[in-house]
């Protein structure tokens, strides 16, 4: 009994999906880079020689302290007194969460160490401070 086969077709490598797939990982990668810069504030960061960033950074809080000696979580201000609830907090649902310190050139440092106590109250013992390189 005869089969039927199909004609010989020359197989071709199709582009299309492969550009597409490319397409949509730029655009993802674009969206949630924008999504990071956002959740910082615009600050003068201290100049350091000799800064470096660490290998292993982990879950990293971003706190950031403006001229002003504004307090914000990300980019979501946040009072001196409430500081330690929302660590704790952050604490109890991540446990190992370190904490990424960022500090305006001309701010006073008591609002530094303000916020180094509140750490320490929530039970966050590693901090590290922001810098830019010269």
């Amino acid at each position: 009994m005869k089969t039927w086969t199909p004609d010989e077709v020359d197989p071709e490598f199709e582009l299309t999906p492969m550009i597409d797939v490319v397409f949509l990982l730029i655009a993802f990668f674009m969206t949630l880079i924008s999504f990071i810069s956002a959740e910082l504030i615009d600050l003068e960061l201290p100049e350091a020689e000799q800064a470096s960033i660490p290998e292993e950074p982990g879950e990293r809080q971003y706190i950031s302290i403006d001229a002003a000696g504004n307090v914000y979580l990300g980019a979501t201000p946040v009072s001196y007194e409430d500081l330690p609830a929302y660590l704790a907090q952050m604490r109890s649902e991540i446990p190992g969460i370190k904490v990424f310190l960022r500090a305006d050139t001309v701010v006073q440092h008591r609002h530094v160490n303000r916020v180094m106590g509140a750490c320490a109250e929530a039970g966050i013992f590693n901090l590290i401070f922001a810098s830019a390189k010269d």
